[in-house]
C-alpha cells in the first residue's frame, strides 16, 4: 500500500496538482474501493473501468490481478495519465458502449454515473455489457443531503446538479433489473483539498490514515450519516 500511495501521490505543494491525486485520504478510499472489489472478485475477471479518468482505478486494479479495460468519453494529456494512453477506448456515443454483450464480469463507476446526460440509458448499457450474474461498483455517489454539497450551493460554487438517496438509487437499479448486494454511506469527513493552502494540505495528508479510519465510523452513525457525501452500492445481475 505505501508503494501505491508513493507512486500515486502528486506534490501536494504544487497548485497544478490535480487535488484528488494530492489528498492522501482521497487516495486511501481509491485503495479501499480497489481492495473491495478485489475480495469480490478472482483475479483474471474482466473489468469495465467505466469513466477511467486519470486511470488510477484501472491501475490498481490491475495491480489486484484484475483484467482492465480502461474506457472514458475523452481523454487527459497524456503527461497527467497514470495509465497508458495508448490503452484508454475514447468512446463516440455519450450512452452506447462499444463492447458486446455479456462482456464483463464487473463494471466500476466510480464518480461517473451521476454525471452522465442519459442516465436511464447509461444503466442500460452497463446491464447489457456485463455478464449474468455480474456485479457493478459505484462509488463516490453524491448523497442528495450532503453537506458539502449544500456549503457549495450556499456559496455559489460547483456542485453535483443530480444527487441521490440510497432508498432512490436502489429502485432505480431494481428497475434495471439489478440486486442491490450492499449499499452504505460514506465520506462524512472531506477528502478533496480544494481550496486548502499548501501548507493546510500538508498536515492534512500527516493524519490521512486517522482521517479515514474516523471517517468509516462516523459513516455508520444515524443521523450523522445522513449529512456524508457519499452513497456506495454493490449490486449484480438478476438472472
Amino acid at each position: 500500500m505505501k508503494d501505491e500511495l508513493e507512486y500515486l501521490l502528486e506534490d501536494p505543494t504544487n497548485p497544478a496538482s490535480h487535488l484528488h491525486l494530492s489528498s492522501k485520504a482521497a487516495l486511501l478510499n481509491y485503495l479501499r474501493f480497489a481492495d473491495e472489489m478485489r475480495r469480490l472478485l478472482e483475479p483474471g475477471r474482466n473489468v469495465l473501468d467505466w469513466g477511467c479518468g486519470l486511470g488510477q482505478m484501472s491501475w490498481l486494479l490491475e495491480r489486484r490481478g484484475l483484467a482492465v479495460t480502461s474506457y472514458d468519453m475523452g481523454r487527459a494529456p497524456d503527461e497527467e495519465l497514470i495509465i497508458d494512453p495508448d490503452r484508454i477506448i475514447v468512446g463516440e456515443d455519450p450512452v452506447l458502449l462499444p463492447f458486446t454483450s455479456a462482456t464483463f464480469d464487473a463494471v466500476l463507476s466510480c464518480g461517473v454515473l451521476e454525471h452522465v446526460k442519459d442516465e436511464r440509458g447509461s444503466l442500460r448499457e452497463i446491464k447489457r455489457v456485463l455478464k449474468p450474474g455480474g456485479l457493478v461498483f459505484i462509488y463516490q455517489l453524491p448523497q442528495r443531503y450532503a453537506y458539502t454539497e449544500l456549503i457549495n450551493r450556499w456559496r455559489g460554487l460547483w456542485h453535483h446538479p443530480r444527487r441521490y438517496t440510497p432508498h432512490g438509487i436502489r429502485r432505480k437499479l431494481q428497475s434495471f433489473g439489478f440486486r442491490v448486494l450492499q449499499q452504505r454511506r460514506a465520506n462524512c469527513l472531506p477528502k478533496n483539498l480544494t481550496g486548502l493552502p499548501p501548507l493546510a494540505r500538508r498536515g492534512y495528508n500527516r493524519i490521512s490514515g486517522l482521517v479515514n479510519l474516523v471517517d468509516l465510523g462516523i459513516s455508520k452513525v444515524p443521523p450523522v450519516n445522513l449529512l456524508c457525501h457519499s452513497i456506495e452500492i454493490i449490486a449484480e445481475v438478476e438472472g
